[in-house]
Formats: C-alpha cells, structure tokens, sequence
C-alpha cells in the first residue's frame, strides 16, 4: 500500500470524554461486485481511502481516541486499518486501536465493547463521507440528555413510478418519477456509556434493534438535524459521486487529497 502524505490540522481543541468508533466490520458486497476485491474502507476517493477521510475528518474536529471495528474474517483489511490508523496517529499524536469482530456484531454491536468507558461513544460508517459538525452535534446529545442521538438529514429520493393525482375518478396530474425529500439517518450516532451497556455482548445487534431496545426502556432517542454535504458510499458510481461532492466542498473536506 502506497503511504499517502499525512497533513493532518489538529488545531481544534479535543472534545472532553468522547471517543469515537469507525464501523467497518461488513462485508462490502455492492463495492466488490462492481469494483473489485479490496474491502469498500479502503476504495479510494481522489486518491485518499474512504477509511483514512473519517479517520482524518475525526482527528480534525478533536477526536484523538478512535477504535476501528473490522471483522476477523477480512484479514487484510484489518492490517490496511493497522498500517493507516498508525499513520493518522503518528501524525496527529492521537491513538488508533483495531477491535477484531470475532464474530459477526452488526450494525452496532461493536459499541459494546467500545463505549462503556467513556462519557459518549460517536459512532460513524466508514462508508459514509461528510462534513457534519461533530462538536455540535455531541452539544446536542449531551444537552438533550439522551441515551442515543442519531444525525439525520433530508435527503430526496426518486419514485420509480409515474406518480398520479386523483380527485374522484378525473386524474388531475401526472408527475413522472417525482423526486420527494425524506428525513433519513446519516449513519452517525452518539451513546451514552450506559446505551453502549445495553448492547447484548457476542452477538449481532444493529441500530433498529438498539432504538427499539432504548425505547422499551423508556430512554431518550434524540434526532440532531443537519445540513451538511453527505453521501453513502456503497458502489462504483457512488464513488463518481463522492468525488464530486468533495470536490464541490474542499475547504470542509480538508482538501481534495490531489
């Protein structure tokens, strides 16, 4: 693997007793049908691994602790996020540890294990890119006195369909694959120690099952809205996408890497 320059601005101050979780412990299915072997966190996009652009969006906004989730059965993603989180570390005096999912733990099982020391766990996706305010949004939870607090954002989607209006039996429009906004999780999320508790150990739990857990319990699920540039990263053509997005937004992507 070919070492990338490491610049990374940590000038922001460290945000107090929060650590931060990469969940990269799937098995990145769509990303290898359409574009090869190597394990989606580590597809690069304008020349820098979707791993090493949270590792580094991370550390810039004052997050000097972060585990990275990876499964056992990726061994050579486990020694890429080894050999790039040591450099982010050296670079930034931060430390980067690797949690081995000896068994598959889903979505979110791997907070468990990573978040029951600290004051809040920040849990994001190495397959998503953005540009979200992690200060206030960790603001948010902590004010709102939640268990979990997920980031959301609209995000518009298509209708494949012809959509129609009708009043009685007239039709009264005719929209042609209408695009809606729909407020959707950005697949970052803070936990409470005690959420991180909750979280049955040894086997897999994803985000549904933990919101449905925290609920019956009575506990306080936040929503934090945002506005930031945003995108899920799952095949090829995303990452034409991905591109462009961090192009359109350099200054808060911490440069395009090229």
């Amino acid at each position: 693997m070919t070492a990338t320059p490491m610049t990374i601005d940590v000038a922001a101050p460290q945000i107090a007793g929060v650590k931060a979780l990469v969940m990269a412990g799937g098995r990145a299915a769509r990303m290898r049908k359409s574009s090869g072997a190597a394990h989606k966190a580590l597809t690069p996009v304008l020349g820098i691994s979707l791993l090493e652009r949270n590792l580094r969006m991370l550390l810039r906004q004052g997050l000097p602790a972060i585990t990275i989730a990876v499964s056992a059965r990726e061994p050579a993603l486990a020694d890429a996020c080894r050999e790039i989180g040591g450099r982010c570390a050296e670079a930034s005096g931060a430390r980067v540890d690797i949690f081995i999912e000896e068994q598959p733990l889903g979505t979110i099982g791997a907070a468990r294990a990573a978040g029951t020391d600290c004051a809040a766990l920040l849990v994001v996706n190495v397959d998503n890119l953005t540009t979200l305010n992690l200060r206030r949004f960790i603001g948010w939870h902590r004010d709102q006195m939640a268990a979990m607090t997920i980031a959301t954002h609209w995000e518009p989607f298509t209708i494949p369909y012809g959509e129609v209006v009708v009043q009685g039996d007239a039709v009264t429009a005719y929209l042609e694959k209408p695009a809606r906004p729909i407020r959707i999780s950005s697949g970052t999320y803070v936990l409470s120690p005690e959420a991180c508790g909750h979280i049955a150990p040894d086997r897999a739990v994803n985000v549904p099952d933990l919101f449905d857990l925290l609920t019956r319990r009575g506990a306080t699920v936040s929503a934090f809205v945002h506005h930031a540039p945003w995108i899920d990263v799952n095949d090829a053509f995303d990452v034409s996408r991905a591109e462009r997005l961090v192009r359109e937004h350099a200054a808060e992507f911490g440069g395009t890497g090229q």
